[in-house]
């Protein structure tokens, strides 16, 4: 007797590469924006953060986590460094990257007062706390250098490539959404996500991440400069 099969018998049970890779993307994201507004609810305002080591210390470990979740994701598609965009790119996209960071503080800067992302977030202190420049130091290092890196590895190293199949525009927008709201804040949705967009696109017509990174870096420096002269300027706290 020859045997049966049924109708769905010859479906592949399992998933392709891309589709693991995608679910990956997807997955890490919700458990990200969960765990990042959850924070944003519990944790109190506070504006010494900055001055605190163990903003660093969490933001390293974080920002490894994503890291290494994005070169996994990446060797779904064999070449993980293709894959995530770790290629040279034409000197033009410099340029373009910083004219990126400009539009997106400028766009930022205007929605500010209508939106308060910035206050919301409330990690950008307004006042200098005595002895507490090293720690400083080390959360500007790792807020410009390092997050942005563990950043565009992720949302437009894998996350473009994860979602290019749909097309540039689902990838770019779909990724700069997820960005947006993965950060937890609900005022910054508009801000972030505009920058994101920029920053997908650069991703996209460049084929690297290295565009986004020099703009999210100086974007985020521009960021921890302002908030030094500001606290250095307003002085201790009263």
């Amino acid at each position: 007797m020859e045997p049966t099969s049924s109708p769905t018998s010859s479906t592949p049970s399992h998933w392709s590469r891309s589709d693991r890779a995608l679910a990956l993307f997807l997955g890490v994201s919700a458990v990200f924006a969960l765990l990042s507004f959850a924070a944003q609810s519990s944790a109190p305002d506070d504006d010494k953060l900055f001055f605190e080591y163990s903003l660093a210390i969490a933001a390293a470990v974080q920002a490894a986590i994503i890291i290494a979740i994005a070169y996994g994701g990446g060797l779904f598609f064999g070449d993980a460094r293709s894959a995530l965009g770790l290629r040279r790119f034409p000197l033009r996209f410099v340029w373009l990257a910083l004219g990126a960071t400009v539009f997106a503080i400028v766009v930022s800067a205007l929605l500010e007062p209508i939106l308060h992302a910035g206050k919301e977030q409330g990690l950008v202190p307004d006042h200098w706390v005595p002895g507490g420049g090293p720690a400083f130091a080390l959360n500007a290092v790792l807020t410009i250098l390092v997050v942005p890196f563990s950043e565009e590895l992720f949302f437009r190293g894998l996350g473009v490539r994860a979602l290019g199949f749909l097309g540039a525009v689902v990838a770019i927008g779909g990724t700069a959404f997820i960005f947006a709201l993965v950060h937890g804040i609900l005022a910054g949705l508009i801000p972030l996500g505009f920058f994101a967009v920029l920053l997908g696109w650069l991703r996209y017509r460049s084929e690297s991440v290295w565009p986004g990174y020099i703009a999210h870096a100086s974007y985020n420096g521009i960021g921890v400069l302002s908030a030094l002269i500001i606290s250095l300027h307003n002085g201790p706290a009263s």
